[in-house]
């Protein structure tokens, strides 16, 4: 792997935009001390686009972590999404790369440069994002045969501050989490399982037809090991799976889709869910296409004149 790092140096016009930016988005203390410690920031790009949609996330801390910054094109949508959320760009401490496709690391030499955070990804997929190469996209559903050439960019190389590997802790550098390997989309597939859990997994989930079905992984290098590896998350604890395409997807809600998944008991109905969900949504609100149903309160018929319900005089009046 090169050990230089190939940057795109910002003329002094780029300096100036990127000052102004980093102004907006920076804010007073206390409000970052108002912003939630224990839950997951989605950054959306991508816009209405559904299969051009691209989920960032942020892991809030002292330092936060960046996760899968986007395709080469999102940088400047990225930095907006940051100052809507009243992050600047030097609360960022780590950028993590779930994986080596260029929809995920693909402006991360930029998010590097401008935020000076470490860079952090699995050492089996080092090398497709030290190098910009671009991976075999091996197509294993319909969608990923219909949209392969949408995943296939070019991108920016940029080289690894820190390789990762299964059981590592994010809080040695930045944030928080827990490094899962979980190979099959790629050999160097990570996911990260927070305390509450959530779980980011990259693209070990994708969205079906609609944003909120969840499919296995349109390309994958091992079909049986990325199932594997959705056994390995839930196992683990993890209760919504937070993924960079759809979602989010709540365990619960996978044994339909996938019945050779094990869902552990105290997942299933667990109040747990419902705390972990992100945005404070709970089970059984209108999440996925499935609706929670209300019984109508019964109304009792007025007694009519005689004492017998539907009798004289019974009904309402006018």
């Amino acid at each position: 792997m090169s050990r230089r790092n190939r940057f795109r140096r910002p003329n002094e016009t780029n300096h100036q935009e990127q000052s102004r930016q980093e102004g907006q988005a920076a804010q007073p203390t206390e409000r970052q001390e108002e912003r939630p410690s224990g839950s997951v920031i989605t950054l959306h790009l991508g816009g209405n686009n559904p299969f051009r949609h691209h989920n960032a996330y942020l892991i809030p801390g002292s330092k936060h972590v960046l996760v899968d910054p986007g395709p080469p094109w999102a940088a400047g949508e990225l930095l907006e999404q940051l100052s809507r959320h009243r992050v600047s760009l030097g609360e960022i401490g780590l950028i993590v790369i779930t994986h080596g496709h260029p929809d995920h690391f693909g402006s991360a030499a930029r998010l590097k440069e401008w935020t000076q955070a470490l860079l952090a990804v699995h050492e089996l997929d080092a090398e497709y994002v030290g190098f910009g190469s671009v991976p075999t996209f091996k197509p294993v559903t319909k969608l990923g045969t219909l949209f392969k050439r949408l995943f296939m960019l070019e991108a920016e190389p940029v080289e690894p501050d820190i390789i990762l590997h299964d059981g590592d802790k994010l809080g040695r550098y930045a944030g928080r989490g827990r490094v899962l390997q979980t190979p099959g989309h790629t050999a160097g597939s990570i996911s990260i399982l927070l305390p509450g859990g959530e779980c980011i997994v990259g693209d070990l989930l994708m969205r079906g037809v609609r944003a909120r079905t969840p499919s296995m992984p349109w390309f994958a290098e091992s079909v049986s090991e990325a199932r594997d590896s959705l056994q390995k998350v839930v196992s683990a604890g993890a209760r919504v799976l937070l993924a960079a395409h759809g979602g989010p997807f709540r365990v619960e809600e996978l044994s339909a889709r996938f019945p050779w998944l094990e869902i552990p008991e105290h997942v299933v109905g667990g109040e747990d869910a419902e705390k972990a969900a992100p945005g404070g949504e709970k089970a059984g609100d209108d999440v996925g296409g499935g609706r929670s149903r209300r019984r109508r309160p019964r109304r009792r018929r007025p007694r009519g004149q005689e004492g017998t319900a539907g009798g004289p005089g019974s009904g309402d009046s006018g």
